[in-house]
């Protein structure tokens, strides 16, 4: 029993309190069938956010994994080199040859200098608000007004958007290093999509 004294005014009372609520509360932690689950998801919540830093640290970005949602990246034979091959540029060496589909997922590199871009990075674009980034290939960089700029292209697309012609180097979450197929369906599903 706990004693409590409370007191109003001149007057104060004894009050007695049981305390068998907490003590069920500690008994039922104490069974397997509840501690084994939770142990289990502590030990998944830690592995997780130990594997989560040491790919940030690693990849220099906090976004380093994503799902993707369009096929404006899907590659029908080499047709989508035919862009490149108009405006005099050799995609031969071009990072991510293969393309990628929904519901593949990216793994992204952070770039620390705008510089280190070429054409041809598969770059992923922060379009602002609650819109899902862009991830396309960079197909031309030029200066205005002193300011860097470059143009993006999906390799499914027969031209840029009209919301990426130009593109500023503050948009770039990071470029895509290489796409494993088919398991970001996994983060679609969680995400609704």
């Amino acid at each position: 029993m706990l004693e409590v004294r409370v007191t109003v005014g001149s007057r104060s009372r004894k009050f007695k309190l049981r305390v068998q609520s907490r003590r069920k509360i500690v008994k039922v932690f104490r069974h397997d069938r509840v501690l084994d689950p939770l142990e289990f998801i502590l030990t998944l919540g830690i592995i997780y956010f130990f594997f989560s830093g040491v790919m940030t640290a690693v990849l220099g970005t906090d976004s380093y994994w994503m799902a993707v949602v369009s096929q404006s990246m899907k590659h029908d034979g080499d047709g989508w080199r035919s862009y490149f091959v108009n405006n005099g540029v050799n995609s031969s060496n071009f990072p991510v040859q293969g393309g990628f589909e929904r519901g593949d997922l990216l793994v992204v590199q952070g770039v620390a200098k705008f510089s280190e871009l070429n054409i041809g990075d598969v770059v992923v674009l922060d379009q602002g608000g609650d819109v899902i980034p862009l991830v396309h290939r960079i197909v031309a960089f030029w200066e205005e007004s002193g300011l860097a700029r470059f143009i993006t292209k999906g390799d499914a697309n027969s031209s840029p958007l009209l919301i990426e012609r130009s593109n500023i180097p503050e948009q770039i979450i990071g470029k895509v290093v290489f796409a494993v197929p088919k398991i970001g369906y996994i983060g679609l599903w969680f995400q609704g999509q």
